[in-house]
């Protein structure tokens, strides 16, 4: 490659480690500018959750189709809980302790249900030791609680990390896709947290961001910091000075 002579260096890098510098500058740059999408993001969810957890909760059914329309949207609905199908969603800590956080499909009607948060439980003394769970059957006629997004599968090491072989599941991740195909009717693409005690015998959790959008912003500022300080060896790596 040509050289640059600026009194009293040269700079002249050779191809190879340019085209490394290159493709590494791309990559950190622009895992710099994800994580700033991401903390902007996350500040506008957060905005939400505390701007409509107070508002006047709605009918179920009549909640708009987008998902910005019916986020963390207090709701009410009627419908019968289908005891026979309880989900135990594993790895939830509350108060530092390990416990699971309970689902259980709300029937509105023979092929509709949607997907409801009931709480939180401990862990039993073993793992194998499931909490148990006595509820009734009988229609629900005001059932209220919080619309929110199924909660995100994170890091499954394996495609077959849920096993449905018999009820009630203990889960790694909530996938409405594959529990539709176990219990026969259709969920709809939500769930609902109930957040009230009144509703539920479980402790409720507090909803919120998973991780704050300070936090995206300080990996975007690391991600932007070692970009400069490659950029730096790089040009300091290949600049000689001369006599």
């Amino acid at each position: 490659m040509p050289g640059i002579y600026i009194k009293p260096y040269y700079f002249k890098p050779s191809l190879i480690p340019s085209l490394v510098t290159i493709a590494l500058l791309y990559l950190m740059i622009s895992l710099g500018i994800w994580q700033l999408d991401r903390a902007e993001y996350k500040a506008s969810l957060q905005t939400i959750i505390e701007s409509r957890q107070n508002l006047d909760a709605i009918s179920l059914s009549s909640i708009g189709q987008r998902e910005i329309d019916w986020l963390y949207q207090p709701v009410f609905t009627a419908g019968r809980y289908d005891a026979e199908h309880q989900v135990y969603l594993d790895n939830q800590v509350h108060n530092m302790v390990v416990g699971y956080s309970v689902f259980t499909p709300l029937k509105l009607t023979n092929d509709l249900a949607i997907l409801v948060n009931r709480g939180w439980v401990p862990q039993g003394k073993t793992r194998e030791q499931l909490p148990e769970i006595n509820m009734s059957t009988v229609l629900i006629q005001n059932l209220s609680g919080l619309l929110a997004s199924p909660p995100s599968k994170g890091l499954v090491l394996s495609s077959m990390a849920n096993n449905y072989a018999s009820w009630p599941v203990v889960l790694q991740y909530v996938d409405t896709n594959e529990l539709e195909a176990q219990l026969g009717y259709k969920l709809m693409p939500m769930v609902m947290i109930i957040n009230d005690t009144k509703h539920t015998s479980f402790d409720i959790m507090p909803i919120k961001v998973n991780m704050r959008s300070e936090k995206h912003t300080a990996y975007a500022f690391q991600w932007f910091a070692l970009s400069l300080a490659l950029f730096i060896i790089y040009i300091v790596v290949n600049s000689k000075r001369k006599n």
